[in-house]
């Protein structure tokens, strides 16, 4: 499968985020258009970079481990409302809170202390 515009890069993006709801019935469908979508967006120049941003971090945590924002406030051991406060960017994420995903999620030190709020 091949995209060559933006609107066939929409189209499969939103494809692709109907399929992944159920992951283990679409597995094949949603290789092919992770594929599609990849060297599309490399092509292009759409490749944003890491998060440089504790909530967008946290964000991708949350994506790769397949967690909902209870299960990570859990695993990190805060409050459902502190996590969400920082995802949102409510309330700043302290040296505790730094500590903790460096801690729970085995994010390097150097990368959390180059995050920002």
């Amino acid at each position: 499968m091949t995209l060559t515009t933006e609107a066939e890069h929409k189209a499969a993006v939103k494809e692709f985020r109907t399929l992944a709801t159920d992951e283990e019935a679409n597995h094949a469908r949603l290789l092919v258009l992770r594929d599609a979508i990849h060297a599309f967006e490399e092509a292009n120049g759409h490749n944003p970079g890491p998060p440089t941003t504790v909530a967008g971090r946290l964000q991708v945590e949350m994506f790769r481990r397949r967690l909902k924002q209870k299960q990570l406030a859990q695993l990190l051991e805060v409050g459902e409302s502190r996590l969400s406060e920082v995802l949102r960017g409510r309330r700043p994420a302290n040296g505790d809170f730094l500590r903790r995903m460096y801690k729970k999620l085995g994010i390097p030190a150097e990368e959390v202390l180059e995050l920002t709020d």
